[in-house]
């Protein structure tokens, strides 16, 4: 399969990308300072400059791949449009190039009415003054696929951490994982590569953490 990640300098972008060529996978490796990517246990990625904050500049790098995996990230908390502003950018340019699949990381944060009553007024008080701003992008992110024609996956994860795969990780389709606390980057990454083009994961929200 031919396949682009977006955001392959972030933590699990570069888990995604280095997988993905363990799998044997062609992978683009997408990054807006590629002198950032480090070097990969499992081969050499292509490697394309991208902003996607630059309209049309993932149009080239998106051409003729079979999938597509965003791992765009930000360092602050403040207002941010990098999401969604990078979710109509991956969309036009998914459907330019012929994208089949195209899936995307956002937060288990964006729901919340499931949790104990104790955790929701934690969660308010805490989680959401901390990424407030971030979650209502992520939001934003969401609704711009859900308003596409694109095969899109969410890929909804909490808290992450470093440290290896979980043997099984719990996994729920388009409602949220009850006591979903902590996932590892590569817990996440490994459920993306294999699920990458697998047609029951199209349009919906997937909720993972560790076991």
């Amino acid at each position: 399969m031919k396949l682009a990640v977006v955001g392959a300098t972030g933590r699990t972008g570069r888990l995604v990308v280095d997988l993905a060529l363990a799998a044997g996978h062609t992978v683009t490796a997408v990054a807006r300072t590629p002198d950032r990517l480090p070097p990969f246990a499992h081969g050499t990625p292509r490697i394309a400059q991208a902003d996607v904050g630059r309209p049309g500049s993932l149009l080239e790098p998106l051409a003729g791949q079979d999938a597509v995996v965003s791992a765009l990230g930000t360092t602050g908390r403040t207002a941010t449009t990098v999401f969604s502003d990078g979710a109509r950018e991956l969309v036009s340019a998914a459907r330019a190039g012929g994208v089949g699949h195209l899936v995307v990381m956002s937060s288990a944060g964006l729901e919340t009415g499931h949790l104990p009553f104790a955790q929701r007024v934690v969660t308010r008080l805490v989680v959401d003054r901390l990424y407030r701003e971030i979650h209502h992008d992520l939001a934003r992110m969401e609704a711009v696929l859900r308003s596409s024609d694109t095969a899109w996956t969410v890929v909804r994860a909490p808290m992450l951490k470093d440290g290896p795969p979980a043997a099984a990780p719990r996994v729920s389709f388009d409602l949220p994982l009850p006591g979903a606390g902590t996932a590892t980057r590569a817990t996440v990454a490994a459920w993306i590569v294999r699920h990458l083009g697998v047609a029951a994961t199209f349009r919906r929200r997937i909720a993972i953490a560790d076991g």
